[in-house]
C-alpha cells in the first residue's frame, strides 16, 4: 500500500505568540493529521488587519510547494454570519474566513472552486463563537492535508467569495496617489505599487515621492548602495516598491503607519 505524504499546512494569523492560540491550532492539526508538516508563515499580523494579512499571504504563497494548504486566520467577524470557506486554486488550498483575507492570494493562482464550510463532520465536536480557527479552520486544513481529495465534501459550493484588493492607485498624468500597505520589522515601508509599474511610470524622468512632509527622490538596487541616514526607494523582495533607510527604521523616521497616503510625482 502506497503511503501518501500529507500536504504541508501553512499558518498565517494575527494571534501573536504571547497566548496559547497558535499552539492550540497546531495541537488540533496534530490530533487529526500527526504527520503533517506545519509551517508558521507568520502570527504577527496586526490584530484584525485584513489588508496586512492579505498582502503577506499573497506575497508568500508562490514560494510554497504545490498542494500546500494555507490556513489563514485574521477574523474580526468571528462568530457573526460571515462564512468560513475553502478555496481550491490551481496549486493550493486556502482555508479561512470569507472576509477578503484569502482573495488576493487565491485569485492570483486561478481559483477552481470555492466551498462554504458547512459539514460538521470535518469540525471539532463543539464549535465556539470566538475561536473558529481552532474549531473549524484548523480541523479542515488537517483533513485536506491528510488526503481529502474532494473538497465538495466540506460543504456547499459558492459562486464567489468576498473580494479584497490592495487600495487603488489614484492616477493623474504626472502623479500617482499611493498607500502604505505594510511595514516590516525593519521599518521598511511597502507601497501599493509594483516595481514594474513604478519603472514604467517614472521611465527615466525625475521623480519625487512626497510622504508625511518628506520628499524622496533616490532609488537604489540594493540597500548598501544608499548613504547613511538617507531615505530611498527600492524594489522589495515581494516585487513592490518600498521606502527604506539604510541600517535604520524608515517608518519611525517618517512617522507613518499602514494606510497612510503619499504622492509620487514625475517631472
Amino acid at each position: 500500500m502506497t503511503h501518501i505524504q500529507p500536504r504541508p499546512i501553512v499558518l498565517l494569523t494575527d494571534f501573536g505568540q504571547q497566548d496559547a492560540f497558535t499552539g492550540i491550532l497546531k495541537g488540533v492539526i496534530a490530533a487529526i493529521s500527526p504527520e503533517s508538516n506545519v509551517i508558521d508563515l507568520t502570527h504577527g499580523v496586526d490584530p484584525q488587519d485584513i489588508l496586512q494579512g492579505a498582502f503577506l499571504l499573497a506575497a508568500a504563497c508562490p514560494y510554497f510547494p504545490r498542494g500546500s494548504v494555507f490556513c489563514a486566520i485574521v477574523d474580526p467577524g468571528v462568530g457573526s454570519d460571515r462564512k468560513g470557506i475553502c478555496i481550491q486554486t490551481r496549486d493550493y488550498y486556502f482555508v479561512g474566513p470569507d472576509n477578503g483575507l484569502l482573495w488576493k492570494a487565491a485569485s492570483e493562482n486561478r481559483i477552481k472552486r470555492i466551498i462554504h464550510l458547512t459539514n460538521p463532520a470535518y469540525f471539532l465536536d463543539s464549535v465556539s463563537h470566538t475561536f473558529q480557527g481552532r474549531d473549524i479552520f484548523a480541523p479542515v486544513a488537517a483533513h485536506i492535508s491528510k488526503g481529502l481529495e474532494d473538497i465538495a465534501r466540506l460543504g456547499k459550493p459558492l459562486k464567489k467569495c468576498v473580494e479584497y484588493s490592495l487600495p487603488d492607485i489614484q492616477r493623474t498624468v504626472d502623479s500617482l496617489g499611493l498607500t502604505i500597505v505594510h511595514i516590516d520589522r525593519f521599518g521598511n515601508v511597502t507601497l501599493n505599487i509594483e516595481g514594474t509599474e513604478f519603472k514604467q511610470f517614472v521611465h527615466n524622468k525625475r521623480f519625487s515621492l512626497a510622504i508625511m512632509g518628506t520628499r524622496i527622490n533616490r532609488i537604489v538596487t540594493f540597500y548598501s548602495q544608499a548613504l547613511a541616514g538617507e531615505l530611498f526607494l527600492i524594489e522589495s523582495s515581494s516585487g513592490y516598491m518600498e521606502v527604506a533607510l539604510k541600517n535604520a527604521n524608515a517608518a519611525d523616521r517618517l512617522g507613518v503607519t499602514c494606510r497612510d497616503k503619499c504622492i509620487l510625482t514625475v517631472f
